[in-house]
């Protein structure tokens, strides 16, 4: 599947799949740490769009939060698992 064709979520149904609150996740963007979001202009609004990827890294990077990691090793460390992840 083409990444056009890839369904993609709202904030709210992200935040709602994964806990994790939407507030929080337009600042990992802002900061960089989801850098794959879409975001789409709806006339003078942009919205971002989620895909099942993102939603993943959303999870892996409050998963590794919730063990303590900061922010930025959380979202390094989600990186890299998905790195490994990829390669097998």
């Amino acid at each position: 599947m083409n990444q056009q064709s890839q369904q993609t979520f709202s904030i709210s149904q992200v935040s709602e799949r994964t806990g994790v609150t939407e507030n929080r996740i337009r600042d990992w963007h802002e900061k960089g740490f989801l850098p794959e979001v879409q975001q789409i202009s709806v006339g003078s609004r942009l919205h971002r769009r989620f895909t099942e990827k993102d939603i993943q890294m959303i999870t892996k990077i409050s998963e590794y939060q919730k063990h303590g990691f900061i922010l930025k090793f959380a979202a390094e460390k989600a990186k890299k698992y998905f790195e490994e992840v990829l390669k097998k």
